[in-house]
């Protein structure tokens, strides 16, 4: 059996990925894309490419009674507006992070969902990692004893501005972003520290601003996590590289037990070439993949998912709990 998906939007350029993911897995029928937002013209190149229909509209596309499940990469302050829908015409949803922008709207769409009876995910890269994947294995196994700190440089990215063919002037507007390096990346750090602690947050203390780009929001930060097991985060995340860097992520992990320390020093693997110029490449990204391969597997065995809405909403919490710590310069407890 294949499940027949639909992308909506090439609002965010994590659609690009994800079409040709979803058109190379066996189990899975690339149906539908539609061409709300920003990049409709991407979304129609995309669409002819794998020989998939193209709707203009997201209305039109969840009328059409073949499609199973739908990717949604629309611009973030139209979530809530297109997950109400999808989860109405009762298909289940694959939801680009952050879930939404406040956390009444994660409350309406997780909600529906649960009465729907649809699959609810939220796409948080970094757990899917090779090498995070191991380093939760060692933690869980003892291996580094008691955790206690993690230091954690994720995401740090180039400006989606900066993404040539690509119109990502949405993610420079607060209103429709709800905010800007900060709330664009650090959502899949927070979900990494989550996984890798297996404990909830207490209180957060942060600084975010703009401070590189002069942009008209936020381009990095840094928060101070404190979970309620007792170990302690440090997380940096935003939009930290220039033009020029060689390639457009950096990740790194310093995780430290009281009988170890984990040293993971890029979380996707990769090699460097130094010849008149340095280059970075990327040898092995599974994490889309895995994404993917578990959205699905939820579908077909009818199981949880394994980032759900209410993950996401936890999520969600603590990126509005750094923001309005940043702001006031206090400590803000959840």
């Amino acid at each position: 059996m294949k499940i027949n998906v639909g992308i909506i939007s090439y609002a965010h350029p994590h659609a690009l990925r994800y079409g040709s993911t979803f058109a190379s897995n066996p189990k899975v029928k690339l149906h539908a894309i539609s061409g709300d937002g920003s990049n409709s013209d991407v979304a129609k190149r995309e669409a002819q490419r794998f020989k998939a229909k193209f709707y203009k509209t997201y209305d039109e596309l969840l009328k059409d009674k073949k499609i199973d499940a739908v990717y949604v990469a629309i611009e973030t302050y139209r979530h809530k507006e297109v997950a109400l829908r999808v989860i109405e015409e009762g298909k289940h949803l694959l939801l680009e992070k952050p879930i939404a922008l406040t956390l009444e709207d994660a409350d309406e769409i997780i909600k529906a969902a649960k009465k729907a009876g649809v699959k609810l995910m939220v796409p948080f890269n970094p757990r899917f990692t090779i090498p995070l994947r191991k380093a939760k294995s060692m933690i869980e196994n003892g291996e580094i004893g008691t955790l206690e700190y993690v230091y954690a440089i994720s995401e740090y990215v180039k400006p989606p501005i900066f993404l040539e063919g690509l119109d990502m002037s949405w993610f420079l507007d607060k209103d429709k972003a709800g905010g800007g390096g900060f709330m664009d990346t650090a959502p899949h750090g927070i979900d990494s520290l989550l996984w890798l602690t297996e404990s909830d947050v207490e209180k957060v203390y942060a600084d975010i601003g703009s401070k590189i780009y002069g942009f008209p929001v936020d381009d990095i930060g840094t928060a101070v996590l404190e979970f309620k097991n007792g170990v302690t985060a440090v997380l940096n995340a935003g939009w930290g590289n220039p033009k020029g860097y060689s390639y457009g992520l950096e990740m790194k992990y310093y995780i430290l037990g009281k009988d170890g320390f984990l040293d993971v020093r890029t979380a996707y693997p990769d090699f460097t070439v130094y010849q008149d110029r340095a280059e970075k490449i990327y040898w092995e990204r599974p994490d889309v993949e895995s994404i993917v391969k578990y959205f699905i597997e939820a579908i077909l065995e009818d199981k949880e998912p394994p980032i759900t809405g209410e993950d996401a909403r936890k999520n969600l919490e603590i990126v509005l709990a750094a923001y309005e710590s940043s702001k006031t310069g206090k400590i803000v407890r959840l």
